[in-house]
């Protein structure tokens, strides 16, 4: 009995940790899209008011967590430019805080019941300039007349923004970021809160308006369609997973789409499915072989149904060591490796570690141990 609760022991944290808590989402309902996407709402629905500016815990606390460069707990990593800054912990001149669905689209007023002014879900830290040059133009892709900001290389990642008269084209790195963003904002804001205004994504630039020095009671920002292809050219990844977590320990509400991006399509796509909505797709690690193991091992994963599914190695503490998968895979079996290596591209040290394969809510765990 001892030995059995060492292993749960163990085993808890890895549970916690990128993942929302057991039940959270038991009562969504994959009727329709219409059932999902109120059910889905009536979680998300009424989430924990912080301050955008105060002299206790307000946004630029939360954020300076949720954007924190992952590999130095001192510095920020900006969203458009891909910049570390240093954090300074308020108003500062080297970035500050962006609304990914602009305040003027629907709520100026950051009123005691305005939820989405402060809503971290949608605010970023980003670099003061770009912040000014994207204003409060909607998300789409240059075509022509396009004018780039680039994105720094940093945390293996590079690219360029566009911004025309009237759109932003966010780099490839943050592109499923804000979109996922903009996805939430749509189905957390329904209007149904009295002050609160019905956010709504559309294809419809004409739609996309401000609101004066008022909060709206219907707005809209956009492009859906655009959005919806960032979406799926940017998958989610460990810092958007990590930002989903820090911003719940204070918000108390997830963004759903982060957690389950297949819903996606079948809300906001006409039904369509990129992964089985009302069938949770059933992992199994097969095999490690060979374990223990020096200096890689193979690991033979099944999915029962199609699905995304990732794989991670976490110390015995809970702490993820390495990221070897986060993609959607076919039903079958199939192999992957390990080599050994931390996300920073180090060799981590001998000992035991723990396999965690994740896809849809179902788990499954595999000790391993490393030789050297």
């Amino acid at each position: 009995m001892k030995h059995i609760a060492l292993i749960i022991c163990v085993l808890a944290p890895l549970a916690a940790i990128a993942a929302p808590p057991a039940g959270y989402y038991d009562t969504v309902d994959v009727t329709t899209p219409a059932t999902m996407r109120t059910t889905v709402h009536n979680i998300i629905d009424g989430h924990t008011k912080i301050y955008y500016t105060s002299s206790s815990t307000d946004t630029w606390d939360v954020l300076e967590r949720a954007d924190e460069d992952p590999y130095n707990s001192g510095r920020i990593l900006d969203v458009y430019q891909n910049r570390t800054f240093i954090k300074h912990t308020t108003g500062n001149d080297d970035y500050n805080r962006e609304h990914t669905w602009p305040n003027s689209l629907g709520f100026p007023d950051d009123g005691s019941t305005n939820l989405p002014y402060t809503d971290r879900h949608h605010l970023s830290l980003c670099d003061i300039s770009y912040n000014s040059s994207r204003g409060n133009l909607y998300y789409d892709d240059c075509v022509s007349g396009c004018t780039p900001y680039a994105a720094d290389y940093s945390d293996g990642q590079s690219g360029t923004n566009v911004r025309d008269y009237n759109s932003w084209g966010t780099w490839q790195g943050r592109k499923g970021d804000v979109a996922r963003a903009m996805f939430y904002m749509d189905v957390r804001y329904e209007g149904d809160a009295g002050a609160e205004p019905d956010l709504i994504l559309t294809d419809n630039a004409s739609l996309i308006v401000t609101s004066g020095g008022n909060n709206a009671s219907v707005a809209y920002m956009g492009l859906l369609q655009t959005l919806l292809e960032w979406h799926f050219d940017d998958p989610v990844d460990d810092k958007e997973r990590d930002r989903n977590d820090a911003i719940y320990i204070y918000q108390h509400n997830r963004n759903p789409f982060i957690d389950h991006p297949e819903w996606v399509g079948y809300i906001f796509d006409d039904g369509a499915v990129d992964a089985p909505i009302n069938a949770t797709p059933m992992p199994v690690i097969v095999d490690v072989y060979p374990n223990p193991f020096n200096p890689s091992t193979t690991i033979t994963l099944e999915l029962g149904t199609p699905g995304y599914v990732r794989l991670d190695v976490f110390a015995v503490d809970g702490k993820r060591v390495r990221s070897l998968l986060g993609e959607y895979r076919q039903a079958g079996r199939f192999d992957t490796t390990w080599d050994g290596i931390n996300d920073k591209g180090s060799r981590v040290a001998s000992g035991s570690y723990f396999m965690r394969m994740q896809s849809g809510t179902s788990v499954d765990t595999r000790k391993i141990m490393m030789l050297k």
